[in-house]
């Protein structure tokens, strides 16, 4: 006899939820694959040339919130990938998550970030715009940022609460602020 876990995160959810999920893909999705589940309460801010792709069996969570801003906004999430709770991904370039990933809750990935020249003030300067590739398999633990012009390899883990501010090799474990690798994957 098999037993449907509710509280699994891979609950795809009833009949309510598959239109809440089929509503917002058509709604925000340049392309969806199949048994995708989107949470009512994820939230999706985009300029109109955005480009937001998922696969297949992708699962984003309660509270997500996407912002896909100017000036060329592309996000690609691969198949069988889950975004936690409350995450935010943030885009004005290009943000790349591959298949098999696991992003636990309140993770931030934020492909820009904001000019710091001394000569004008904050408010004013422009962003600074780069991007961010996470491989497949990677698991991605809470509380984690992932900051621009990082690329984490094939099947790394990343520790609770680290900042990734420089590439991550394939099958490392990287922890702290700023992420260092401290072992490999066996």
């Amino acid at each position: 006899m098999s037993r449907v876990d509710r509280a699994s995160y891979r609950n795809r959810g009833g009949l309510i939820q598959k239109l809440i999920s089929a509503y917002k893909a058509r709604r925000f999705f340049t392309k969806a694959g199949e048994n995708v589940v989107v949470k009512a309460s994820a939230e999706f801010r985009m300029v109109k040339n955005a480009i937001l792709e998922v696969g297949d069996n992708v699962t984003i969570q309660d509270y997500t919130f996407f912002q896909l801003t100017m000036p060329d906004p592309k996000v690609y999430i691969g198949n069988n990938t889950v975004i936690g709770r409350r995450n935010i991904i943030t885009a004005k370039n290009k943000i790349t998550i591959g298949n098999d990933v696991l992003i636990g809750s309140d993770v931030q990935i934020i492909d820009h970030s904001h000019g710091m020249r001394r000569d004008t003030p904050i408010r004013l300067q422009k962003a600074e715009i780069g991007s961010v590739e996470i491989g497949d398999d990677v698991w991605i633990g809470a509380g984690a940022k992932i900051i621009m012009n990082v690329k984490i390899g094939k099947g790394a883990v990343i520790g609770a609460n680290s900042v990734v501010t420089t590439d991550i090799p394939e099958y490392a474990i990287a922890v702290g602020s700023p992420a260092k690798v401290v072992k490999y994957r066996e």
